[in-house]
């Protein structure tokens, strides 16, 4: 298995790249926005739709916290994320002073396209 590398400055257990949701936002591109993290929609007419991740800044080593814009409701929700590992990012929004969470799994875009599946066959010749 091939996976996409990370630049040499950037940390490997970082959520910056492109994740999957499974949700209804499609494919999300993490950034750098000044001294936090943001995520757009990709869209096919441009590399950077619709921010759906705001101002995302660590907690701790491997959580973000900031806010998440929902298409479907039109508001915007207290967020954390936390990497997983190098391949699964949980997002998750809260409402309602933070008592009411929900959230779900990302996966990392290039680890998927990464992959690669190879057959071996061996050939004998036989008389």
């Amino acid at each position: 298995m091939t996976i996409a590398q990370l630049s040499d400055d950037e940390p490997a257990a970082t959520p910056l790249g492109e994740w999957e949701s499974s949700g209804a936002n499609g494919t999300v591109r993490i950034e750098r926005c000044g001294p936090a993290l943001c995520g757009y929609v990709l869209t096919e007419a441009s590399n950077r739709g619709e921010s759906v991740l705001v101002n995302m800044k660590p907690k701790s080593h491997d959580v973000w916290a900031g806010s998440i814009y929902s298409r479907l409701s039109g508001y915007t929700y207290h967020a954390t994320m936390t990497l997983k590992s190098s391949g699964k990012l949980h997002v998750e929004a809260c409402a309602i002073g933070h008592f009411f969470c929900s959230g779900n799994d990302w996966t990392r875009v290039e680890e998927q396209r990464g992959q690669v599946i190879t057959t071996s066959r061996q050939w004998s010749a036989r008389s």
